[in-house]
């Protein structure tokens, strides 16, 4: 499983959903870089398979990540052994909103940092104290370069792949999804669900934006009893 976490970039946020899915499946859990653009960054994670020795992967994206998810499934179907989307929503065009983008260049990286914060801040509300400290820890750690890269990959998903037809996809799609998420709200959820009309879904109560946190237990039941359904993709040797 390439699992590709959310707007932190930091894999290590996902620890406990990593451990429970890796008693049956092999995780490999990249951190993102500050690529300089989509295209970069899906073949760096092209690279990090060749370099693991995966020719097909189960490609799981949370979040933010579920676009790039999205993106890399789009631009290496034959490396997409199915495609696991969690907790986001399908690609919308920013083209009237670019001009937002280009103004956070002359941001201080501090004041992105706090952006950041606020814009995540919901997410977190009511969670744990350590997942809080977690979440401060790392946004701390960020560089004003990583925190742009999200914000310009995310748009140039969105624009790039946001007005095409998918048509039929050539691998299976689970969409994992919480019925109190506040970053992604019934009216989003339909719009994925319209982009992938033969997914399987599931749906989460009561667990936000953070089901692999929170629940990370059941979460990766649900994602390894999908694994289990469709095959396994098989590795060679690095």
């Amino acid at each position: 499983m390439l699992l590709l976490g959310g707007a932190l970039g930091v894999a290590e946020f996902a620890f406990t959903a990593i451990t429970a899915l890796e008693r049956k499946a092999r995780v490999i859990a990249p951190d993102y870089p500050a690529a300089p653009d989509l295209d970069s960054l899906v073949r760096g994670l092209a690279a990090v398979l060749d370099h693991a020795g995966v020719d097909r992967a189960v490609v799981a994206g949370g979040s933010y990540g579920g676009l790039v998810a999205q993106a890399f499934a789009r631009l290496h179907p034959e490396r997409t052994h199915s495609l696991i989307l969690s907790h986001t929503g399908a690609p919308r065009p920013m083209r009237g909103r670019r001009w937002a983008v280009r103004l956070l260049d002359r941001v201080p990286e501090v004041v992105l940092r706090a952006l950041l914060r606020r814009r995540l801040a919901t997410v977190l509300r009511g969670a744990d104290p350590f997942w809080l400290e977690q979440f401060h820890a790392i946004v701390s750690g960020l560089s004003g370069a990583a925190i742009l890269s999200r914000v310009r990959i995310a748009a140039e998903a969105g624009d790039r792949f946001g007005s095409e037809p998918l048509g039929p996809v050539p691998y299976p799609v689970l969409i994992v999804e919480a019925d109190d998420d506040p970053f992604f709200p019934p009216a989003e959820r339909a719009a994925l669900h319209r982009l992938y009309p033969g997914a399987e879904v599931h749906t989460f109560h009561g667990t936000g934006h953070l089901a692999a946190v929170v629940a990370s237990e059941r979460f990766a039941s649900v994602l390894l009893d999908f694994m289990s359904r469709h095959g396994a993709p098989g590795q060679r040797e690095p």
